[in-house]
């Protein structure tokens, strides 16, 4: 993603009418009136003439009114509001470097090509750059060795004909682009191909040692964020820039979570680490070919220990025995120690014939050393931490997160930066769960749009609990309903995948039209098709109940087959509950809340969107605490009758 500069890429703009800023020293006063003026100029030259909303012009001065006092501010901004706008224009009134983080790649993206630019062109000397973790960046050092004949990766084995065949295309790319950024490439790629020329913050030389460093597309984009008064990066990079130590940013005063109902997982997540046995087996392959015979032995004993501690990870996790770790697991652990240090020291003595194999030694000397720390971390859990063990893919991982993050980030974060986060829903509980009880001001606007007049929100009638027996079936025959009343059109979100595979094969045979499935194709190309297609329904599972943005006829149904609630057994929020004396209303109940508040958002994306959100799930309007849930939802008319619902969709359709 480029750097966009007004000065040189825009007409020159008056500067009476951008002022609005006055510098003295550590004194930041934004004028809430000036940010509107320059708010209106924006709105006023986009297609049609934009539109004044009532909600923005609030947020505007309340961001404004945060940065000018250091006062940290929640904000609760209902879809549509246009919360992008509304910080971005307080933020370039700054005099200073504001960053950005936001929580998908989606809204990254948005910011980046639209929104940031759209404000830069009616202002001056703003500069938004974007930056990205290092491995997102093509690695010119690794394009040059694969582009002169090298074709095997670190480990030694033969790049697969299907894989090179993609290396090729990266590095035809690789002449054109002036970004090296991943999210440019023209075409879907094979991990394996983009792992073999990239690299990780760990594996890389750094700027002074690779022959690369000066052309090196990450530290390119680094000195961009360092000229930038507007940076846009994701939340896990900020994560990481904190548990950093604060390395990976330029230095800034100012930051804007978006999307920050996120924040708080992604923090507990990226201040702690993650362990595979994948980890070292990949060592191990490294190793084997670069230290030679001497160290085969080892490097196979490395090996034999992983496959010992995936298969005690397995019976551990198998058990339901989720938290801390199993005598034989322990033991694994303390060989798989010996053996890292130990292939460590031989790393670091290893003499290279070349800037070639010095730049194998240093990419695997880096992991080794990041992996021992992990080795070690893992023995030593710290007051706070839990360690846990989940599933991915087919590989139980040894997780450590942060039970509560809130010391943490009132340690090293929010005493040095004023914070703004929004999001379209935010949990009652986040500012306590963030640290940042008594120490921000909270407000809510909302949303532009007449859910009253454009959508219904069904429950309905005497339907089976989950666990009931026949609920899938009831599930599946409701959803044919709906759906062909639809006629398509309908995003189908589930809570567990499992499930959602069996409904949309019971579905499937009973429809006229096309049912897409997440997980047959990637996520970026699902959504294109579902966006494209007249009469597609989307079956999908977490991921997709947030993030994902289908205006106009695409969806006029949404369907919630149960409301979001943490799986009993869930480790972490289990440990957040036993410090809570309200588990359920302080830990379960937000969370549920905010997800449902998501997934129901997919419905109405603009002023013109109809249709009709379907909840199977009788506790939305019959538990004691629905009030709750009802209230961090759009305020649409609610209905437990199935022909007033299927009559709407059969208009809708029409």
């Amino acid at each position: 993603m480029k750097s966009f500069d007004p000065d040189d890429e825009t007409p020159y703009v008056d500067v009476e009418n951008e002022v609005g800023v006055q510098l003295d020293d550590d004194v930041v006063a934004v004028d809430a009136d000036r940010a509107l003026a320059l708010l209106d100029l924006i709105t006023g030259d986009l297609p049609g003439g934009g539109e004044s909303r009532e909600g923005q012009r609030q947020m505007v001065r309340s961001v404004a009114a945060a940065f000018t006092r250091r006062q940290h501010t929640v904000i609760e901004a209902g879809t549509g509001v246009g919360k992008s706008l509304a910080y971005l224009v307080p933020a370039v009134m700054t005099g200073q470097r504001v960053v950005i983080a936001t929580a998908t790649k989606n809204l990254q993206d948005q910011l980046a090509t639209k929104d940031a630019p759209t404000v830069a062109a009616h202002a001056s000397r703003v500069n938004v750059a974007v930056l990205k973790g290092k491995n997102n960046y093509l690695c010119r050092n690794r394009a040059n060795q694969v582009g002169g004949g090298q074709m095997s990766f670190d480990d030694g084995t033969d790049v697969p004909r299907g894989v090179a065949s993609q290396m090729r295309r990266i590095l035809q790319w690789s002449n054109e682009t002036k970004t090296g950024d991943r999210d440019e490439l023209p075409f879907e790629i094979d991990q394996r191909a983009w792992r073999g020329l990239s690299v990780t913050p760990q594996e890389c030389l750094g700027r002074v040692q690779c022959p690369q460093g000066q052309n090196c597309f990450a530290e390119l984009a680094k000195d961009r964020a360092g000229e930038s008064s507007i940076l846009i990066v994701n939340t896990h990079l900020y994560a990481a820039h904190l548990a950093s130590g604060s390395m990976l940013l330029p230095s800034h005063e100012f930051v804007v979570f978006d999307e920050a109902h996120e924040a708080l997982d992604i923090f507990a997540s990226l201040l702690g680490t993650s362990l595979t046995t994948s980890r070292l087996r990949a060592l191990s392959g490294v190793s084997r070919s670069l230290l030679g015979g001497d160290f085969h032995e080892r490097c196979d004993q490395l090996i034999e220990v992983a496959d010992r501690l995936a298969t005690s990870l397995e019976i551990q996790y198998d058990a339901n025995q989720l938290t801390g770790l199993s005598e034989d697991c322990v033991r694994e652990l303390g060989r798989a120690n010996e053996l890292v240090t130990a292939i460590i020291e031989a790393l670091r003595t290893l003499p290279t014939d070349g800037a070639d194999a010095e730049a194998r030694r240093v990419r695997a000397l880096g992991p080794a050393v990041h992996l021992g720390n992990d080795l070690e971390r893992v023995n030593k859990i710290r007051d706070g931490e839990l360690l846990f063990l989940d599933r991915r893919e087919r590989e139980i991982t040894i997780e450590i997160s942060l039970i509560d993050v809130g010391p943490r980030l009132r340690d090293d974060l929010w005493g040095k930066v004023t914070a703004i986060l929004t999001s379209a829903t935010i949990p009652d509980s986040l500012p306590k769960n963030l640290g940042l009880d008594g120490d921000c001001l909270v407000e809510h606007f909302d949303s532009p749009f007449d859910y009253q007049t454009n959508s219904l929100l069904y429950v309905p009638q005497g339907f089976p609990q989950r666990n009931a027996e026949g609920a899938e079936e009831a599930i599946t025959q409701e959803l044919v309903k709906l759906i062909t009343a639809a006629g398509g059109r309908t995003l189908a979100l589930f809570t567990n995948r499992s499930v959602m595979n069996r409904v949309a094969e019971a579905v499937a045979p009973q429809l006229e039209t096309e049912i897409l499935v997440q997980g047959t194709l990637s996520r970026q190309r699902i959504i294109e098709e579902f966006r494209e297609s007249a009469e597609a329904s989307l079956f999908a599972v977490t991921s997709f109940w947030q993030g994902i943005d289908v205006p106009g006829h695409s969806l006029s149904l949404v369907t919630i087959d149960r409301l979001p609630f943490a799986v009993p057994n869930d480790p972490l929020a289990e440990a957040r509950r036993s410090r809570s004396d309200r588990p359920f209303y302080e830990v379960d109940l937000p969370r549920a809340a905010m997800l449902l508040a998501q997934g129901v958002g997919r419905l109405i994306r603009t002023n013109t969107d109809r249709g009709v959100v379907a909840v199977l799930d009788t506790r939305l309007a019959e538990s004691s605490y629905r009030s709750s849930l009802f209230r961090k939802l759009p305020a649409m008319k609610r209905t437990r009758d199935r022909d007033q619902v299927l009559a709407f969709l059969e208009e809708l359709r029409s």
